[in-house]
């Protein structure tokens, strides 16, 4: 603007030379045929950077997606359920893989002595007989119990085919490296752990003792009776009421059984079951028939009357029991006292696992099926097994591992 004030006039001549200001984000246009300058290459290289990123970020979420699919298959099959806890007594956990372990151990024992091994029946059961002997062992001090190192091997070399062998014997040279040879191979066979091997060994141990503890106390001579069952296919065979007819009129129950019981067995048994103590029976309806007492203080069977009928779906016959005589006192079988021992081992067993804080037992359907496929691969035999030394008895697998005498 001029010293006087006036507006120059080159200033807002419309036609003047003076460059226009573009706005900032207006690209500049190079002019034609001149190279690139660093500055230019690298902001180019960043721009198409930018548009890139997208798709190279798509293409590697897509690429972990793809690799982890059979990670995560391969985990879920085969790493997370051998890990999975199924049973837990306090701090003592065991995961599906030790069921495992647990059941081709006595798997191996079954073929070992001839028995057949029924999967299904062992699945049931190997939970409950883990926590039963885990609580054993927790509990043995209660029963002033102890297991020894000497028990433990000693019972180890039963398993593999060496029973009755002292410790010297089995130093010997010759007898050990046999019983090393029969104890590995036997462990490559059922896939185990030696640890694994001891460990079962170990706590079937304390749970045998447990047993062999609680049998001192039951008593020799117990109340009984003398109990007779007939059997009919249907609870509206007219050999029913005749049979209370003929009972009523004093025939004896063993004829009435011979004349009209359906049993197959019936010519060699005539009905008879036996003495019978309470606590041996397996059916509890049975057992509380027969024993159980009702609401007035008198037996639920009173002697020398035939029962309403009690249905057997294992055999799909109707049973009618009868008890022809009672003695307040009389001394038990053998049978009969393994049963109420057996009966006295899982009353005792309860009444420690409800003192327990952290109880823990998981079976379902998957786990169920997931144990069940892993025993079935394992594909045990039995075959290389060492030859007893002469004299020596033979292997009882019940001394061992619960359930024996």
């Amino acid at each position: 603007m001029p010293s006087d004030g006036t507006v120059d006039p080159e200033i807002n001549a419309p036609d003047g030379d003076a460059q226009e200001i573009l706005p900032v984000d207006t690209p500049v246009t190079r002019p034609a045929g001149r190279p690139l300058s660093r500055r230019e290459l690298v902001t180019q290289k960043q721009a198409q950077s930018r548009r890139n990123r997208p798709f190279i970020i798509g293409g590697f979420v897509l690429f972990i997606a793809i690799l982890a699919l059979p990670i995560y298959a391969y985990t879920n099959n085969f790493v997370l359920p051998p890990r999975e806890v199924a049973v837990q007594v306090n701090d003592a956990y065991y995961t599906r893989g030790d069921v495992v372990d647990f059941v081709r151990f006595h798997q191996r024992l079954a073929l070992e002595a001839g028995e057949e091994f029924r999967i299904t029946d062992q699945l049931l059961t190997a939970l409950e007989t883990i926590s039963e002997n885990e609580i054993a062992y927790q509990k043995a001090p209660l029963l002033g119990i102890t297991v020894t190192e000497e028990e433990i091997q000693g019972a180890i070399r039963e398993t593999i085919g060496f029973p009755g062998l002292t410790s010297s014997m089995a130093a010997e040279s010759n007898v050990e490296s046999d019983i090393s040879e029969a104890f590995r191979q036997l462990l490559n066979r059922i896939q185990l752990s030696e640890e694994a091997y001891t460990e079962i060994i170990k706590k079937g141990l304390f749970r045998e003792k447990a047993r062999r503890e609680l049998q001192r106390d039951v008593p020799l001579l117990q109340p009984q009776v003398h109990l007779y069952a007939l059997e009919f296919k249907l609870d509206t065979d007219p050999g029913i009421e005749r049979s209370r007819k003929r009972l009523a009129t004093g025939d004896s129950i063993a004829q009435v059984a011979i004349d009209l019981s359906q049993e197959l067995a019936v010519a060699r048994t005539q009905g008879d079951l036996g003495w019978m103590p309470q606590f041996v029976l397996p059916d509890l309806d049975v057992e509380d028939l027969i024993f159980g007492l009702n609401e007035n203080g008198q037996r639920n069977l009173l002697p020398n009357t035939l029962s309403e009928s009690q249905w057997d779906g294992e055999s799909a016959v109707y049973r009618y029991y009868y008890i022809d005589e009672v003695s307040d006192a009389r001394e038990l079988d053998q049978e009969d006292l393994d049963a109420i021992t057996d009966h006295s081992l899982a009353v005792w067993l309860e009444d420690q696992r409800v003192l327990i804080e952290e109880y823990k037992l998981r079976f379902d359907s998957d786990i169920f099926q997931w144990i069940g496929t892993q025993v079935l691969n394992t594909n045990i035999t039995v075959e290389g097994t060492a030859t007893p030394l002469p004299g020596t008895g033979p292997l009882d697998i019940g001394d061992l591992l619960g359930g024996g005498n």
